[in-house]
C-alpha cells in the first residue's frame, strides 16, 4: 500500500513492456519461489524472499533511508532461472529503486534488457541531498495528481506550495503526496507584500499577530509536513532604522517562531530568506533559533538566478558571478554549526509577474481542465526549449556547487527548485530531470547525470 503500491505499478509497467504475456503478481509472503524466473520487489522487512537473499549474502541492501539495491542474479531456488530484484531500505527506497530501474533499463529495446540477460549485477544507490523538490505557487499547479506523480518519478520528495490561502482540497493533496513519498510544505507570508518598516516594534508586533491568527485559522488543523515563510527581505536594502536587516529579522522570527513552536512543538519551520538584503550581515543571523532552517533565495548567479548563466548582472555587485556565489555560500553553509543548508535554485520557469500574477482567495488546487494545460504548455514551450539547452550547457557549474555544499553541510540539505506555471503535470522537461538527478547524487560523472536525468524525464512522459 502507500508508496510501495505506486512504485509497484511503475515497476510492473516497465517490466510488462518487455514481456508478451501478463505478469503474475503475488505477495511474496504467501508464495514459495517455485521454479520460475522472479522479479522481487519491496523491502527485506516485507518481502521474505528479499530477506532470504540478504541472509545468504547474495545481495546487500543499503541501510541509509531512501536507498535501494537493484540486482540480477542466478536463482538460488531454481537451477537455470534468474532473479531480478528491486529492494529498498524503506518504502521510499523501494520507490526510488523502481524509478531508477525504469530510467536505466526500460529505454532498452525488448529482448536486450536485464529481464533477458544472464549477466549478474548489483547496483546500490542513495540520495546525497536528503530533501529534494519543487517550490511553486499553488494556483499554477493545474493537475495535482499528475504533478505529484511526476515528482515521484524524478525521485523528488518535497513540495513547497505557496498560497494566499490554503487550497480547499489541501488535505486530499497532502494525503495523495504521502502515498508518493512526498512531504508537503505550506508557504505563507510573514509581512511579505505589506508596506511595513521592520525597524518599528509596532510593525513587528502586527506581523506576529497576523501570523499567529493565520496559523490558528487556516493551518493548525492540517496534517502537513512543515511551513515555509518569507518576510520583508526581497529587496537590496541591508539596513532599516540604523540596524542590519539580518539582526532585525532574526529577532522578529525568533519571537514569532517561538510562539508557534509553543503551540505546535516540533513544527518544521523553513525561513525563505532573500540574500540580496542580507549579504555580509549574515553573521547577525547566528542567534536564529536552531529549530528554524534558513532556505536561501536570490543568492547570486547559477544555481540561484532566473537565468541559467554563470553571471547574473542584476544581482548586487560582488554577488554576480558563479565564483562569487560559491564563495558566499561557503560562508552561509558554515556560520550556523549543525544547521542544514536550504536553498531555492532558479532558472527554469516561473509565473508571468508582468500581467498574470494574481493574489487569490480560497480555491481548488490542481483540478484544471486538460485542454487548458495542453494549450498553455504550447504557449510556454519555447521558453522551456531555451532553458533546456542552457541547463545542458551549464549544469556542470550546478554540479560543482552541490558537491561543495555537501562537503560543508553534514546535517543535510533542502533543495527545492522554483518550477511553476510550466505544465510539469503535462510534460517533464529534460532540464528538470537533469536537476533531479543532479541533486540525487552530484558526485557522479556529469555525463551519467545528464543521461539518467533525460531518461527519468522521458520515462515519466511515456506514462502520462
Amino acid at each position: 500500500d502507500g508508496v510501495e503500491r505506486f512504485a509497484l505499478g511503475e515497476l510492473n509497467a516497465a517490466a510488462q513492456r518487455c514481456l508478451p504475456y501478463v505478469i503474475r503478481c503475488t505477495p511474496a509472503a504467501a508464495s514459495p519461489p517455485g521454479k520460475e524466473n522472479l522479479i522481487l520487489f519491496g523491502t527485506a522487512a516485507n518481502n521474505p524472499l528479499i530477506a532470504e537473499l540478504a541472509s545468504r549474502k547474495l545481495i546487500a541492501i543499503p541501510a541509509k533511508p531512501q536507498s535501494y539495491a537493484i540486482a540480477g542474479l542466478a536463482s538460488p531456488w531454481a537451477p537455470g532461472r534468474r532473479v531480478l530484484m528491486v529492494a529498498g531500505s524503506d518504502p521510499a527506497g523501494a520507490l526510488y529503486g523502481a524509478v531508477d530501474f525504469c530510467a536505466r533499463f526500460a529505454p532498452a529495446a525488448p529482448g536486450t534488457g536485464p529481464l533477458e540477460s544472464t549477466a549478474d549485477f548489483i547496483l546500490s544507490e542513495g540520495p546525497l541531498v536528503e530533501n529534494r523538490g519543487i517550490w511553486t505557487w499553488g494556483y499554477v499547479v493545474y493537475d495535482y495528481r499528475r504533478f505529484i506523480d511526476n515528482m515521484a518519478r524524478l525521485k523528488l520528495n518535497m513540495l513547497t506550495v505557496w498560497n494566499d490561502f490554503p487550497p480547499l482540497n489541501i488535505a486530499e493533496i497532502i494525503s495523495y503526496a504521502r502515498a508518493r513519498g512526498i512531504k508537503i510544505i505550506l508557504g505563507f507570508h510573514w509581512g511579505w507584500g505589506l508596506i511595513l518598516d521592520l525597524s518599528r516594534a509596532a510593525d513587528r508586533e502586527a506581523i506576529k499577530r497576523s501570523v499567529l491568527e493565520e496559523f490558528e485559522k487556516n493551518y493548525s488543523q492540517l496534517d502537513f509536513d512543515g511551513i515555509y515563510f518569507q518576510t520583508v527581505t526581497e529587496h537590496n536594502d541591508t539596513e532599516a532604522g540604523g540596524k542590519s536587516l539580518a539582526a532585525i529579522v532574526c529577532a522578529m522570527v525568533n519571537n514569532i517562531a517561538g510562539a508557534l513552536l509553543e503551540r505546535r512543538p516540533g513544527l518544521n519551520i523553513q525561513f525563505g530568506l532573500h540574500a540580496t538584503s542580507i549579504r555580509e550581515n549574515y553573521t547577525d543571523l547566528s542567534a536564529l533559533d536552531p529549530r528554524i532552517t534558513i532556505v536561501w533565495e536570490n543568492n547570486g548567479a547559477i544555481p540561484f538566478c532566473y537565468t541559467v548563466e554563470p553571471e547574473y548582472t542584476t544581482a548586487p555587485e560582488g554577488y554576480r558571478t558563479f565564483a562569487q556565489t560559491l564563495a558566499y555560500c561557503r560562508k552561509l553553509a558554515t556560520f550556523r554549526p549543525g544547521a542544514a543548508f536550504g536553498m531555492v535554485p532558479k532558472g527554469w520557469i516561473n509565473i508571468d509577474w508582468s500581467n498574470e500574477f494574481e493574489h487569490h482567495g480560497p480555491f481548488l488546487m490542481g483540478v484544471r481542465h486538460r485542454r487548458y494545460i495542453v494549450e498553455r504548455l504550447a504557449q510556454r514551450q519555447p521558453h522551456w526549449d531555451k532553458v533546456n539547452g542552457l541547463w545542458r550547457k551549464n549544469n556542470a557549474l550546478a554540479i560543482e556547487f552541490y558537491r561543495e555544499m555537501l562537503k560543508l553541510s553534514p546535517k543535510g540539505m533542502i533543495v527545492t527548485a522554483l518550477i511553476e506555471d510550466g505544465m510539469f503535470e503535462e510534460r517533464v522537461q529534460p532540464s528538470v530531470g537533469l536537476f533531479a538527478e543532479t541533486v540525487w547524487n552530484p558526485k557522479r560523472d556529469p555525463d551519467l547525470i545528464q543521461q539518467l536525468g533525460e531518461n527519468l524525464a522521458g520515462e515519466a512522459n511515456l506514462k502520462l
